[in-house]
């Protein structure tokens, strides 16, 4: 990837050296210290607004530039963002959800439909100012579980279909398997439309225990790259943002201010990127080698 450079980063508390690949200029100095200025990349968002944005364009760029029609999103969740309460983007209290199906649905459908509005799946903007149409079809309310439609004034053939919350049951990848055989990837049909798995319940193939992994392997994990994810938790007693925005890699965040505990506007430091979805010792690494410069 542009920008992502092989770095050996010294430092005196470490032993021998780290390498650690990062996508900041860096520079070792002879003090132990690391300098460093963040390359261009896409910033985290620090509101309702642009996390639609964001992820409306990383959408649009894999759907057109990379020709990829089945994609994993992932959009946060927080009562503080939806509701524009005094507390901020992603208030503290907010890390590690706590709502259940229902709710988060309740949550993350609004977001969802703004962004299936501002995706272009036609290449221009010839719509005569006209935006999409979305309507909402309930799966099981126990889960949460909704199919989106996004309606485009140009035709059906730009349609989008977007499927919140599905899990690990099997009804799933039944259903996911019937949505591209009748709406994505019909038989048949020139252009294959877009279909995003927004917010999953699964993480990796274990995500489905020992039956149905592999199903899920071949029909999910190998065939939707996930195009646009923001994700906040605690790496050694820091909060810490990740965001995947196609095409860049998953970068990690930190606040420029750790003594901030409310304001997400001040997520913006860069620290490192990874080509995968990074482990948390990888990011607790590249953490400590990011505050050795303050030594």
């Amino acid at each position: 990837q542009t920008g992502a450079l092989f770095l050996l980063l010294c430092c005196s508390n470490m032993p021998s050296r780290l390498l650690l690949r990062v996508s900041l200029l860096s520079i070792c100095i002879p003090c132990s210290c690391l300098a460093l200025s963040a390359l261009s990349v896409e910033p985290f968002p620090s509101s309702q607004s642009s996390v639609v944005k964001q992820a409306a364009a990383a959408i649009t760029r894999a759907y057109q530039d990379g020709k990829i029609n089945k994609q994993t999103v992932r959009l946060p969740l927080s009562d503080t963002m939806y509701s524009n309460k005094e507390e901020g983007f992603v208030a503290t209290r907010a890390i590690g959800w706590q709502g259940g199906p229902t709710e988060t649905a309740r949550f993350l459908l609004p977001i969802s439909s703004s962004v299936l509005r501002g995706i272009k799946t036609t290449g221009d903007d010839n719509t005569g100012g006209l935006v999409a149409r979305v309507s909402e079809q309930i799966l099981l309310d126990y889960d949460g579980s909704v199919l989106q439609t996004a309606e485009h004034p140009a035709g059906a053939l730009y349609d989008i279909q977007a499927l919140l919350q599905a899990n690990t049951d099997n009804y799933y990848l039944d259903t996911i398997q019937k949505i591209e055989e009748q709406f994505s990837d019909t038989t048949g049909k020139k252009a294959k439309r877009l279909f995003l798995l927004v917010n999953p319940a699964w993480r990796d193939k274990s995500s489905w225990g020992f039956f149905g992994g592999q199903r899920a392997q071949e029909l999910i994990l190998d065939r939707y790259e996930t195009t646009y994810a923001v994700d906040e938790f605690i790496v050694a007693g820091e909060r810490v943002g990740l965001l995947k925005c196609w095409p860049n890699d998953w970068a990690v965040y930190i606040a420029s201010d750790p003594d901030d505990a409310i304001n997400m506007e001040v997520m913006s430091s860069l620290i490192a990127t990874f080509e995968e979805r990074p482990e948390y010792k990888q990011i607790e690494k590249a953490l400590k080698a990011y505050r050795c410069k303050d030594l």
